[in-house]
């Protein structure tokens, strides 16, 4: 398994094929997709939106990372996109906080319960629970028990040392009833998204996403080329002519698109957003065409 530190640098290397750097970023979002949606569902208390904004996190950092500086840096830099994608949807809002005893007629821990009904109570009951920790110690708790870390990963992922981790961990326990421990690890854990490949899917899914669009030429408004997305490649369709995209083996660009007779290369703003897309041919630039809905 390669670490960390290796993976980033094949998905910043202009001279890896787009294959190479969108199966390094594979691995990277298998590593980090348990920690992600921990960490959203702390702050959003929803566990479907907490999956939805874990993926647009791993998209955003997708279009990003060749800003970090440091690979080594990468669990905390990540962590800090993805509370800039909690803080957007929850701008505004406030998560609502339920007090602990809402929790005081939660089972026991040896109770075997048969109904649906009664399973979806307990459900609740933890969730109230959890969502009434105090943030920092509700944080190290789903990290702890949804994704199983160790106090140095995740001490890592929150910078803070593992003492810190260590100290809210103990914390959360002692204000969290016994049955619901076992209850909490138990129901988390059916959630986390590596326990299929969905999540990862899904996120591949918004990264050849970001290039779908219509594209409008500067010099030609009325030439429009639309960019979809077909299973995992992409075509493109202009004055009647339909193109597939690839990535050849030493772009140093993130997709190119052969036509008859020319190429076509993709252009990103400095947020990571694919803004233009360029048509060359004999290596004369011909057009520049921008992408509808970027104007700003």
């Amino acid at each position: 398994m390669r670490d960390t530190r290796t993976l980033i640098g094949i998905i910043t290397d202009s001279a890896a094929t787009l294959s190479e750097r969108h199966d390094a970023f594979g691995e990277l979002v298998a590593r980090f997709q348990d920690m992600a949606y921990a960490c959203a569902y702390a702050a959003l208390g929803d566990p479907h939106l907490a999956e939805d904004i874990a993926q647009e996190a791993f998209v955003s950092t997708w279009r990003n990372l060749g800003q970090l500086r440091e690979p080594d840096a990468f669990p905390g830099w990540f962590r800090r996109v993805l509370q800039t994608e909690c803080n957007r949807l929850t701008r505004g809002k406030r998560v609502r906080i339920v007090p602990l005893e809402a929790g005081a007629s939660v089972p026991s821990a040896e109770a075997n319960p048969q109904a649906d009904l009664e399973r979806h109570e307990l459900k609740k009951v933890v969730l109230t629970a959890v969502m009434s920790l105090p943030q920092n110690e509700r944080t190290v708790t789903l990290l702890s028990y949804l994704d199983g870390r160790s106090h140095k990963e995740i001490g890592d992922f929150l910078g803070v040392p593992t003492t810190t981790v260590a100290k809210r961990l103990y914390s959360a326990r002692g204000r969290l009833k016994a049955g619901l421990v076992s209850a909490l690890k138990e129901d988390f854990e059916m959630g986390r998204p590596s326990r299929n490949a969905s999540f990862a899917e899904k996120v591949r899914a918004g990264i050849f996403d970001d290039y779908v669009g219509r594209y409008k030429y500067e010099l030609r408004p009325d030439l429009v080329v639309e960019i979809k997305r077909e299973g995992d490649g992409l075509v493109s369709e202009a004055a009647g002519q339909r193109n597939e995209l690839f990535a050849p083996g030493e772009s140093e660009r993130e997709l190119q698109a052969k036509e008859f007779d020319g190429r076509g290369e993709f252009v990103r703003d400095g947020r990571g957003r694919v803004t233009h897309f360029v048509y060359f041919e004999f290596g004369r630039e011909m057009g520049r065409a921008l992408k509808i809905g970027q104007e700003t």
